[in-house]
Formats: structure tokens, sequence, C-alpha cells
């Protein structure tokens, strides 16, 4: 009876939900200018845990075609970009971080779950620091050689930096405070979650040097421009952000327009990520016709497998600590189905080792850049 008494409480408080708030598909359907609150993520994290999709993605699905291997979603997290939408996938994912209570570390740190990117080995940083991997690949992106060549010539000129697609300003937050600390650091990001965080927690009055704003539905998105004047900045950094994930399409070529207008005559868009090493390939022909010249490229992938496979035991614990505060969770059949799919998306989109997107690295199909591409005269 004591069983059947608490399904049916979440039952019933998942109806109240959905009622409350009449959720969206989780991976096509929500907005990314949205910031969803505690109670509406009860609500969608509830209705996609009875949803037919938990179905659908533990099963076969039939006219998916995988890429870079032959991968299945129960295995290894595979999940295709036409199978969601960019902006609602990293809604929830950022209504989720900013919504969960302070992190335990395997070495018994707590910490904010705002530095979530994959970053590489060796890094700077100490062994116990749980997000030493993600601090090396900012830290590494915005001290290439060709942009401490920059910065010494600049003298005592603050830097004037932009970031697209910056999430929750974690990275811009390190280069403020320890990298660059004199630089003006403007964070731009589409997920209004993301950007309520950083103003929440990294661009306080303690750090004046970091602003971060929405850019809705993304800089260079239907022309979306950023917000600064033409030939105004000294670096653009882009890292691991949805950029150039397929291929160098309408939208890439239109954001590197972007950069190329903001930056002034030999500045440098600093652009470090993980994707499909073809890409990478597309972008050596597509950003010289703007008037790009590579001065830095070092390929860190085999830095990234490592920092994934020593942050095991990290991540394992943080998928865990994100979904334990949802009700659903806890209800027979349906929760810990529910559970299995939850974890396999976050750790794919963590590169988590024996993940799709992990093996992508391992193999070659995806590799892992840090790229200085500097304006000519």
């Amino acid at each position: 009876m004591g069983v059947l008494k608490n399904v049916g409480a979440l039952v019933a408080i998942g109806a109240v939900l959905i009622a409350i708030f009449p959720p969206p598909d989780v991976l096509s359907g929500l907005s990314s200018n949205h910031d969803h609150g505690p109670l509406e993520i009860q609500a969608i994290m509830t209705a996609f845990c009875l949803s037919p999709i938990i179905g659908t993605l533990l099963g076969e699905r039939e006219g998916i075609d995988t890429t870079g291997g032959d991968f299945k979603f129960e295995e290894d997290g595979d999940i295709e970009n036409d199978e969601y939408a960019q902006a609602s996938i990293y809604a929830i994912l950022y209504a989720m971080y900013k919504n969960t209570p302070n992190l335990i570390s395997p070495h018994g740190k707590t910490y904010q779950f705002t530095f979530n990117t994959w970053g590489f080995a060796p890094s700077p940083y100490p062994e116990d620091d749980p997000q030493r991997h993600g601090k090396a690949a900012y830290a590494g992106l915005v001290t290439q050689p060709a942009a401490l060549e920059y910065k010494k010539k600049l003298g005592d000129t603050p830097l004037e930096i932009v970031e697209i697609g910056c999430g929750t300003a974690a990275g811009a937050n390190l280069i403020t405070r320890e990298v660059h600390p004199t630089a003006h650091y403007l964070a731009l990001d589409m997920q209004q979650a993301a950007i309520n965080t950083c103003n929440a927690i990294h661009a306080t009055e303690d750090n004046p040097g970091l602003t971060c704003k929405v850019v809705p539905n993304g800089v260079g998105n239907g022309g979306n421009q950023a917000p600064v004047k033409d030939s105004s900045i000294d670096f653009v950094v882009i890292s691991e952000t949805h950029i150039a994930d397929i291929e160098i399409g309408d939208l890439e070529k239109e954001i590197f327009t972007e950069i190329r207008r903001i930056l002034k005559p030999n500045g440098l868009f600093l652009w470090g990520n993980a994707i499909p090493t073809r890409v990478w390939e597309q972008a050596d022909v597509e950003l010289p016709k703007l008037g790009f010249e590579l001065v830095n490229n070092k390929n860190h992938t085999e830095g990234a497998v490592i920092a994934r496979d020593e942050d095991k035991e990290r991540v394992d614990m943080v998928m865990d600590q994100l979904l334990e505060p949802y009700y659903i969770m806890n209800a027979p059949y349906f929760g810990p189905r529910c559970h299995k799919v939850g974890e396999r998306l976050i750790a794919n989109f963590y590169r988590h080792p024996g993940t799709a997107l992990y093996l992508k690295m391992v193999t070659g199909y995806d590799s892992y850049m840090h790229q200085a591409w500097r304006i000519k005269k």
C-alpha cells in the first residue's frame, strides 16, 4: 500500500504541474528566450518522462541514419541533430543547471555547475578542482601565441573581447578574473537562463570587466548583430558552442561575417571546439574568403579524450545530482526508464566515455582544435 500511495502522490503532483504549466516537447518545443523556473521544469520533466519519446529513444528509431559510426541511443546516447532543436535542448539543460543545488565532487568539494565544458588535459589547475579541464580550455584559447603577441603590443590598453555563445559565462568569468583581468568582456548568448545565471553569479560588482547580454535567437541568426560597433573588438571568442557542428552553412557564414564586422584590423577570432574534422577543413576554405588568415592551429583531440576519461567519476556524480530533484524519477517503471534516457542525453552532450560523441573523438571523426584567425589589414 505504501508504494501505491507514493506512486499515486507522484502521479497527482505530476498532473497538477502539467495542468498549471502545460509543457512542450523537451527536444524541440522549448524557447531559449524564457528562463524556466523550478515548477515549470518539474512539469516539463514529468511530461517528458510520461511521453512516448522515452520509448522511441530506447527502441529502434526508424529512418535515423547515425553519423560518424553505427550508434544506438540506449548504449551510447547518440541523438542526431535533426531529432532536436538546439534552442530547446539547451533551454532545458541551462534551466536544470540553474535550478540544481550545488554539486559535490569526488574530492568532496562543493561547486556550482556553471563551467559545463569538456576541456582537455593536461590542465594547469589543481587535480581537486572539479572544473580544471574546462578552465584549461578557456585559458588556453585566449593565451594562444598570437593572442599573447597581440596583447603585448597593446600594452596597458585593456583588451576588448566579445564571446559568442558564452553559456553561463563561466569561461568569461575565468578570463576576466584571472587570465586577462583588465579586459572589457561582453559575453553573448541566446539562452535567457544562461545569461540570468551569469548576471547572478559572474558579472557581479567585484568583476566589473564582465557584461552578459541575451541576443534573442543568437548572433547571426536572421541578420542579428552583436551589440557593438564596427571594427571595435580585439578578440572574438567562440568556445565549445553548437556553431558549425555539422557544416559551415548559411548560419555559420552569417556569424563569421558578423565577427569580421566587429573585429579591429589585425584582431583575432579565437575558436575552440570539438566538431567534425571535415568541418574544420571547410572552415579553412570559407574563412579566408572573408579576409581571415590562420595564425595558430593546435589539435587538442588526444588531450580532450584524456580529460573525459579523467573526469568520468565526477560526471557520473553530476548526472545523478542533476536528475535527482525531479519527482517523476522516483516513480516505478517510468522513473528508471526516464532516468536512463536523461542520463544518456546528458552523458552524450558531455562527450562522456562510451558515448557517441566521445567515440567520434577517439576515431578522429571529430577533432578538438584551438585556432586563431587574424583579420588582414
